[in-house]
């Protein structure tokens, strides 16, 4: 969906906007927190899709209060995600006379506007602004962006529709603070607008549009789409942005690198995309961040007006993966598990994190030498982590969790239950021969495939088990639905090897208030040699990056195993090594990671900050990073790398209880010591 050719004039007035913006930004901004200056009504023109002008009066009616003009763009992610939001305050005002118009800018095709307010439910009009008259005069620059103009043409308000996403594709945790909405409350019970001015997140509106005459040549050092950008988008993208993945739109030829490069450049330069990105002296699976001279090159490609080179240059790619199909070199899987009742998502709300219950429930051990989550819709499905659970331990969790909590569209239905974060029940106890009967072993994020077990080891799914996955979903701007499968490919030979899942837990209770560089660290010894399969770094949303080294016995220097120098808690990723790698007993692995618990962090979930105690839920903290080891013993037969993490969460909750003064038990008139009336077993700050 490439963005059409503008006339001449089109052009030119868009490099006058860019030019002019700055110039007129203070004089906007002015007017948004005064309210004196009424703006020309010759400016407040947009055009219907038939092309007839819609002058301000004609928007406003002759009862209207004030207009709310919402600047989008059909294939913008935040535009579609907030679109059933714009609905619905649409519906919330109309009785008090607040007119919404959508404005588009940078495309004329009434086919894609009209195809957009339908696909998301939109009952307001939607006109156009493709010389940015309306969009200069309102200062508009960020696709979805709210302008509240009263009816005597002053701007009372600019900015986010919520405070969801300050910064473009990190969502505020909690509830998000209805700034469009206060500001017409203000507006309505004449008052000063609380906060007239707030920064959009989301699409830059000034995104250049293909030029009108390519050069006729370019020079032979001058990077093509054809020779360089689209091996790069292949290497990188396409895993992601393709038809029916989880990137919000294609990045597949040459009129979608046109439309986004720009934008591209600048997620990439944030470490924002691809997500996830690592350091290391190991080789793993996951794909190399992109290097500097790739963004120098794709921003050389968008200085030379985006040539589209000779599609012969192109070197020859492979296909991409079938995402949509198993893992097709490991054959059919001898099982395939169905979800049994499918997710369903309203349009708007916050993130849901549900435990999807697969039942297996086999009586005897099942050796797997791969598992894979397989998503039915992976526009909402944006990450999971796989587990196994004892039957009876499963079905405990869904009676006393699998209600409407986490749930917060009254659409949202889905089977399973739901905890705020990791494992949702009480861990059962290890078995007598070391394997744990609840445990994660795999994980799931967009362009990652099977979990695979080296070739002489497995994956043990213990006897009276069924399969446990903790899916995130996230929501898309309408309604959605997915039935996911799971497939498992038992080991055809009786293995040599064992898979093990050591946890290495950081030591602290609390991250305290306002510290912007609170240091956690843990470690963990191996009793014995074992081969080192991949690692799943593991912390919550204070963190900011994270570091794993691995101290060779004998050896000065340490080995990085992993760092994650922006971390974010939406894309844990499991990262396996290319080929395992053998390390002796001795080896001291080591992580640390830093918290920033202050007002500067846009993931912080308390605003002032507060205690962040170190336990299992979302809006608490650990550090947790879960290794992955074969070898020819159990390395942890007792589960003490689970205690040692269990042990350092009961120690938080009981200081927690000191600092809180709250207690678990009380004493009776009778003098017994009894739990308190007022203890809620199920509350997690406890």
């Amino acid at each position: 969906m490439g963005i059409p050719v503008y006339r001449f004039y089109a052009v030119a007035m868009k490099r006058h906007v860019k030019r002019s913006l700055l110039c007129c930004w203070l004089t906007v901004v002015v007017s948004v927190v005064s309210g004196a200056e009424p703006l020309p009504s010759e400016r407040l023109v947009v055009r219907g899709l038939d092309g007839t002008a819609m002058p301000f009066a004609n928007l406003l009616g002759p009862d209207g209060r004030a207009v709310c003009f919402a600047f989008l763009h059909p294939a913008c992610p935040l535009a579609q995600e907030y679109g059933p939001v714009l609905g619905q305050l649409a519906a919330d005002f109309a009785d008090a006379r607040i007119r919404f118009v959508g404005v588009v800018c940078e495309s004329d095709d009434p086919t894609e506007v009209e195809a957009y307010r339908t696909k998301f439910g939109l009952t307001f009009p939607i006109h156009l602004d493709t010389d940015f008259t309306l969009a200069e005069a309102l200062d508009a620059t960020i696709t979805p962006e709210a302008v509240l103009v009263d009816r005597e043409r002053r701007i009372r308000y600019a900015g986010r529709i919520d405070d969801r996403y300050k910064i473009r594709g990190v969502m505020t945790p909690g509830d998000a603070e209805p700034e469009l909405a206060n500001a017409i409350r203000d507006l309505l019970a004449g008052r000063e607008i609380r906060e007239p001015r707030t920064k959009a997140a989301g699409c830059p509106l000034d995104r250049p549009e293909r030029p009108v005459a390519p050069p006729a040549a370019a020079a032979a050092h001058t990077p093509t789409f054809s020779r360089d950008v689209l091996p790069f988008l292949h290497a990188q993208c396409q895993k992601c942005h393709s038809p029916n993945q989880a990137g919000p739109f294609d990045l597949l030829t040459y009129d979608d690198a046109v439309e986004w490069m720009e934008l591209a450049i600048e997620e990439i330069e944030a470490r924002r995309m691809p997500p996830a990105q690592i350091e290391s002296d190991l080789d793993y699976t996951w794909p190399k961040p992109p290097t500097a001279a790739d963004l120098a090159m794709l921003r050389q490609w968008v200085a030379a007006d985006k040539p589209a080179g000779n599609p012969a240059d192109t070197p020859k790619l492979p296909p991409l993966p079938d995402y949509s199909a198993f893992q097709e070199d490991l054959g059919p899987p001898d099982i395939v598990l169905e979800q049994a009742q499918p997710t369903q998502l309203g349009a708007h709300g916050n993130d849901v994190y549900r435990h999807i219950v697969f039942p297996l429930d086999r009586d005897e051990d099942l050796r797997l030498r791969a598992i894979q989550f397989l998503p039915g819709n992976r526009k909402v499905v944006h990450h999971a982590l796989l587990g196994h659970l004892p039957r009876e331990t499963a079905e405990e969790a869904v009676r006393d969790h699998g209600g409407r909590d986490g749930f917060s569209h009254p659409d949202d239905r889905a089977g399973g239950f739901q905890d705020s974060h990791g494992i949702g029940f009480r861990v059962p106890p290890i078995r007598d021969d070391g394997q744990p009967r609840a445990a994660f072993v795999g994980g799931f994020v967009p362009g990652v495939r099977a979990t695979v077990a080296p070739a002489d080891a497995a994956l043990v799914i213990p006897a009276g088990c069924d399969i446990a996955v903790q899916v995130h979903y996230v929501r898309t701007g309408k309604l959605e639905t997915d039935s996911s499968r799971v497939g498992i490919w038992l080991a055809r030979q009786p293995p040599r090897k064992v898979m093990n899942m050591i946890y290495l837990s950081g030591e602290f209770a609390v991250v305290p208030p306002g510290v912007t560089d609170f240091r956690v660290r843990g470690s963990y010894t191996l009793p014995r040699d074992a081969d080192f399969v991949g690692v799943v770094p593991h912390a919550h949303q204070l963190a900011r990056w994270v570091e794993i080294k691995a101290h060779l016995p004998g050896e000065k220097q340490p080995l990085l195993v992993l760092r994650v120098p922006q971390w974010d808690y939406n894309w844990q990723s499991p990262y396996d090594l290319e080929k395992p790698r053998r390390f002796p007993a001795g080896t001291r692995f080591e992580a640390e990671c830093a918290y920033d618990n202050s007002t500067a962090n846009p993931r912080n979930p308390f605003d002032p900050p507060q205690n962040v105690w170190h336990n299992e839920t979302i809006h608490d903290e650990m550090l947790l990073p879960m290794f992955t080891f074969a070898s020819e013993q159990p390395l942890d037969a007792k589960g003490e790398s689970f205690k040692k993490f269990y042990f350092s969460i009961v120690r938080s909750r009981f200081l927690r209880r000191l600092v809180d003064h709250r207690y678990k038990f009380v004493a009776d008139p009778q003098g017994n010591v009894v739990l308190s009336p007022d203890y809620d077993p199920d509350d997690h700050r406890y």
